[in-house]
């Protein structure tokens, strides 16, 4: 059963309001937030009100009413049950103590703490902690709201304020006591906390990171897709530079990531396949009698040759042994493996009979008569007559 007056009766009654909030409460209270509280305590005693929109009936913000709830938690007349949904509780209004009552010259500062940490709200004890963040260790009040965000962010909104209290004692003996102190120095340690602080550390570069290092960690992360993880091994793998710097090591992960290896694990199988290739191009310089260890270039093709032209090893090598000890012996073996991929010889067995196979003897030229070398002179046709003999004609 549910016996109530309708909302249009409801409309003609009224809402008890205690003296005490008119007296205690109501004089230093913003007028926004005032209006609030009554309008919350209306639907307090008349459920046929309650589901007016607080927002709609008083042209606030959902903000603003938050703020409002926030401020009247601090003072002990309402209880914030849940931030969502907002869930608002009204307590008995009782006389503030002095003990309790909030200095004036805290009251903003207690707003702007209560806003932090809303929907939590400080007891009296921890906003004596408070009070001694500013006058015991010395900090200004914007420092200690600096103070209370970055815990905050450490530790999130249930932060104890023994926390905060050695905090605001560490911050006293660095002389960070200042707003404008405790920012820079939330900043730097914002900087600290950065990705790329890990890999200057990595390296063993006692420095922050600059601006631009930051950046380019944060294009790892966010554009090329890496994890931290990923960024800091492949750092740590950097042995052969001699002096590591980050725009070697943003070449380096943008060619792992054009070739697919974005994890420590294709990192390690990667590390394993070119230490292989270094191997088999070993192998084959000892074939051909080199001396010294195979260039990038060669170990490169070799691969090439292996993996996309799909000549076997032992191929290769075989073809390594022809040209033991030859002039030019590593060029006219990749001559040969050309050529090999162009006729699609890729198996020991083809190559071995390419390499028995007789060679054409080369054509010979043909000899020219010398008889058939003398000069030719032109002769006219009067020389040609005078050279006719009539055979009839007496000599």
């Amino acid at each position: 059963m549910n016996i109530r007056f309708s909302p249009e009766a409801a409309r003609r009654e009224m809402t008890p309001v205690d003296n005490l909030f008119l007296l205690e409460y109501m004089p230093e209270a913003d007028g926004m937030f005032v209006k609030v509280y009554l309008f919350g305590l209306m639907q307090c005693y008349h459920a046929s009100l309650s589901d007016a929109d607080l927002c709609d009936a008083l042209g606030l913000s959902e903000a603003q009413i938050r703020c409002a709830f926030v401020y009247w938690q601090a003072k002990g007349l309402v209880r914030i049950r849940s931030d969502e949904p907002l869930t608002v509780e009204y307590l008995l209004t009782e006389q503030p103590a002095v003990t309790t009552a909030t200095p004036v010259k805290y009251r903003r500062f207690i707003d702007s703490l209560n806003a932090l940490l809303s929907p939590r709200s400080l007891d009296l004890r921890e906003m004596k902690a408070m009070y001694d963040c500013i006058e015991l260790y010395g900090l200004e009040e914007g420092a200690v709201l600096a103070l209370v965000a970055y815990c905050i962010e450490l530790k999130g909104k249930r932060v104890s304020t023994n926390y905060i209290l050695t905090a605001a004692q560490e911050w006293s003996e660095q002389d960070v006591k200042t707003q404008a102190a405790a920012e820079a120095y939330v900043a730097d340690k914002r900087v600290q906390k950065h990705g790329a602080a890990e890999v200057l550390r990595r390296w063993n570069k006692r420095r922050p990171p600059t601006v631009d290092e930051m950046a380019l960690y944060d294009r790892w992360t966010n554009v090329l897709g890496f994890d931290a993880e990923t960024i800091l091994a492949a750092a740590a793998r950097m042995t052969d530079v001699a002096s590591p710097t980050f725009s070697i090591l943003s070449d380096r992960l943008s060619e792992m990531k054009e070739n697919k290896v974005t994890s420590i694990e294709a990192m390690d199988a990667a590390e394993q396949r070119q230490s292989a290739d270094r191997e088999f191009a070993r192998q084959v310089y000892a074939r051909l009698g080199k001396i010294g260890a195979p260039d990038k270039t060669t170990i490169a093709q070799l691969r090439m040759f292996r993996e996309e032209k799909g000549i076997t090893r032992e191929a290769i090598l075989l073809a390594a042994d022809e040209y033991a000890g030859a002039e030019r012996a590593l060029g006219l073996l990749k001559k040969t493996l050309s050529d090999w991929a162009d006729a699609h010889i890729e198996t020991a067995e083809q190559a071995e009979a390419a390499l028995n196979k007789p060679k054409a003897a080369p054509a010979k030229k043909k000899k020219k008569n010398a008889a058939l070398l003398y000069q030719q002179t032109p002769i006219s046709e009067d020389d040609f007559n005078q050279l006719v003999v009539d055979l009839n004609e007496d000599v």
